[in-house]
């Protein structure tokens, strides 16, 4: 049982190339239907990560609901001793062996198997791993075929998440074509890909070879069809135990002398100087070979095999675990921990949406470790890293001790070495980006001193950002006061679009957005979403800074790229309090977003979408059956009452004459419950429009 589940930990691990799968619910980040993508590591039993040929990089399900499917699993290694591919005389078959139930000893690999060798009436064994279960298929002459696309022979590339090949390529950008898929090594089949680069160079680079992607695919290719149904499901035997007790996904620390540790590894992938990083760092159990060794990724983006015996677990929280000790908290963070950002620069990129958003001068934030600062109401955290704070998504940073922990003194000592390193600000020769460093940090001083210096520029930016747009989302007043002086541009625009008023919005910096509009910012700037500022700080929670900007005269119902208002947003995020406050500034609640959904439609489809919305006649406040039509006048400003008292139940058995004059008011007040906002809104309104009864309309 050991064996079996170390090889099928092997047959679904690291280096796996896979198309989505039947509980996919992506939209397109995989790139569509039959595109295809490399197991990158697995974040705990129940999570895999995988990159996409097109350069996405994200988490899947691969246990109760499973995102992905297994096309190939040659790259990984996992090979069926003693078999040969009846059609291609592949010795032993490497990957998923396909065996005929009709015939005696015939047997096929994956790409003759779905390369239609041999008779297509017939059905067939999958048998995933040596010694797994067979699993009998229908035949492929019934089956849907599709065809598989991505970095395939004619397709176009640039360098991918893993490039360490410095500028074979050309630089960074410069195109390839793909010439061939060959074997990055014997033991890994179809794990790399021959390119042919524009300036004339050509290589081989790893697709799929121990998780790696060293290209990412700007123009796909065809890679042959394959019978979807029959690839076996990532997760459904995934045994990825190991005897002595550590876990793909688990955090471990070599606690050990060199030399112990250089003794152990004999047998077990040997010791190279490039290791040394292993001995102070924190790293992820990403693979378990079938010897039981220990494959481990680091904040780097090295990987390196380990005995077991060497490997110590460490006393870590993995994302979406709950933090012990955590007393009446649901976030499993806390004010003071220490954690670490993730290494994986297409994941958190992925993650940052919504929460943060990413911007380049995170860069060099990955992999470090830092400490939490703040946790926004919606579980967002700002980070102080690398002498700079970032808000990021929970689930992008992973917590390495807990605020007040006591930890061993070697540890410790470890520890306070480490941190050390990394809260200092590394002095780069470059000013501009030393004086967006110092903003970001609010060192008054040293900016007051580089802002004396001829050579630099204001306006100058680091990473895409200015010293105006990092002291705002910072809450540094007095550095931004200083900056007025020197005549910066308040208007600056990052690569997203977003002002300074924007990044002050977004961190909660109500005392910034009052110097900035006395320094004459555009409250109402755009990004390149459309959104302003109000727009960010109703999505990010923070109704301080909506009062402010409403307070400055900030319109209240600018709509961004989607149609939608900041009423519409404050509506999504169930937050009745932002709800009053835009009402009372004059929000419009008849503007309708790109879906033709007004303010009303929105609080209605929050309470129930599912409900039928007609009502019965003299019942109904919406007297055309179809609310959802925008056409209709009625239609844009009345729910029928049937839903009206899902939603809320005071609203049951209300007809056209309850909103007229005294009787409005009077259910308003004496309404067991008084009514959401956005209701009382829509009585105010209908109050001032004449309505005829139901009876009277045609």
């Amino acid at each position: 049982m050991t064996t079996g589940r170390n090889n099928r930990a092997m047959m679904e691990g690291v280096g796996a190339r896979v198309v989505r799968g039947p509980d996919w619910k992506w939209g397109k980040q995989d790139g569509g239907e039959g595109h295809v993508g490399t197991v990158r590591s697995f974040e705990s039993p129940e999570e895999v990560v995988v990159v996409w040929d097109n350069g996405t990089a994200a988490n899947y399900r691969c246990s109760g609901a499973y995102d992905v499917r297994i096309l190939d699993s040659a790259p990984t290694g996992i090979k069926h001793d003693g078999t040969m591919c009846d059609t291609c005389r592949q010795q032993p078959i490497i990957g998923i062996r396909w065996k005929c139930a009709e015939c005696t000893n015939y047997d096929l690999c994956t790409t003759c198997y779905h390369g239609d060798k041999h008779h297509l009436r017939h059905r067939f064994y999958r048998i995933t791993t040596p010694g797994s279960e067979r699993v009998l298929l229908e035949s492929r002459r019934k089956s849907k075929k599709i065809t598989a696309r991505g970095i395939f022979t004619g397709g176009r590339v640039v360098r991918g998440v893993d490039w360490q090949w410095e500028d074979q390529d050309g630089g960074n950008g410069r195109r390839g074509k793909v010439t061939e898929i060959q074997d990055w090594s014997a033991a890994s089949p179809h794990s790399a890909a021959y390119v042919l680069w524009d300036n004339g160079a050509k290589n081989l680079y790893r697709v799929g070879f121990e998780g790696m992607s060293d290209l990412k695919c700007v123009q796909d290719a065809k890679g042959g069809s394959f019978y979807r149904d029959h690839c076996p499901v990532l997760g459904e035997q995934n045994g990825n135990r190991n005897p002595g007790g550590l876990q793909i996904g688990d955090l471990v620390n070599i606690d050990l002398d060199l030399e112990i540790v250089q003794s152990l590894q004999h047998g077990h992938g040997g010791w190279t100087d490039g290791m040394f990083e292993t001995l102070t760092t924190t790293g992820t159990v990403c693979g378990i070979d079938e010897d039981h060794d220990i494959v481990v990724q680091y904040p780097s983006g090295n990987r390196w095999t380990f005995n077991p015996a060497v490997l110590t677990k460490a006393n870590a929280v993995r994302s979406g675990d709950v933090a012990a000790g955590a007393e009446g908290g649901t976030s499993q963070f806390l004010v003071g921990d220490l954690v670490q950002i993730c290494f994986d620069i297409d994941r958190i990129k992925l993650l940052q949406r919504g929460h943060g958003e990413w911007a380049e001068a995170m860069l060099p934030t990955l992999g470090k470790v830092g400490r939490v600062q703040q946790i926004y109401s919606d579980s967002d955290l700002k980070v102080e890293v690398c002498g700079t704070s970032w808000t990021y998504n929970p689930a992008a940073v992973t917590k390495i001790a807990p605020s007040g922990s006591a930890v061993s003194n070697a540890s410790g000592e470890r520890l306070s070495q480490l941190l050390k390193k990394l809260f200092e600000t590394q002095e780069s020769g470059d000013i501009n980006e030393e004086l967006v460093k110092a903003a970001a940090n609010g060192d008054l001083a040293k900016v007051e001193d580089i802002l004396k210096r001829p050579e630099v520029d204001v306006n100058g930016q680091c990473a895409g950002h200015t010293a105006m747009q990092a002291a705002s989302q910072n809450g540094h007043v007095d550095v931004l006061k200083l900056l007025l002086k020197h005549n910066v541009d308040l208007e600056a625009e990052d690569k997203d679009g977003d002002r300074a008023v924007h990044h002050a919005a977004f961190g909660d910096e109500g005392s910034v957005i009052e110097v900035l509009q006395r320094g004459g910012a555009d409250l109402n700037a755009r990004n390149k979403r459309r959104q302003t500022p109000l727009h960010i700080a109703v999505n990010k929670g923070h109704l301080q800074v909506v009062k402010t900007l409403l307070d400055f005269g900030c319109h209240p119902s600018l709509q961004d790229s989607e149609g939608d208002t900041p009423l519409h947003d404050a509506i999504s995020k169930k937050r009745d309090d932002m709800l009053s406050v835009l009402l009372e500034a004059g929000a419009d609640v008849t503007i309708t977003n790109n879906n033709g959904f007004n303010a009303l439609h929105h609080a209605a489809l929050r309470g129930n979408p599912s409900t039928s919305l007609q009502g019965e006649p003299g019942s109904s406040l919406c007297l055309s059956p179809g609310l959802l039509d925008a056409s209709s006048c009625y239609n844009t400003f009345f729910l029928s009452s049937e839903h009206l008292a899902l939603i809320y139940p005071s609203f049951s058995n209300i007809t056209a004459g309850h909103f007229r004059g005294k009787e409005a008011k009077r259910f308003t007040s004496h309404a067991a419950h008084p009514p959401p906002a956005i209701f009382e809104a829509a009585i105010d309104i209908v109050v001032r429009i004449s309505i005829p009864e139901a009876g009277d309309r045609e």
